[in-house]
């Protein structure tokens, strides 16, 4: 899995036809623009969970507030 850190103005591309760019972050959320084919389905985690899809299992596990991550950066 790739993680990156991304600022308000940066993008990255998956497979050339896929952009996904941080247009603002706040109050520890970052709001982000998709372009993407029609024909690619883009679903929100909880809508998906909510619909009785599985949570993946390969999601980085967010740290708490005032812990570390696991994560090497």
């Amino acid at each position: 899995m790739l993680k990156l850190s991304l600022t308000p103005g940066e993008y990255l591309t998956i497979d050339g036809n896929i952009v996904v760019q941080v247009y603002r972050s706040e109050n520890g959320r970052a709001y982000l623009a998709i372009d993407a084919p029609r024909e690619v389905p883009i679903v929100r985690g909880a809508v998906l969970e909510r619909e009785g899809g599985a949570r993946p299992q390969r999601l980085v596990k967010v740290p708490q507030k005032g812990h570390q991550s696991d994560l090497p950066i």
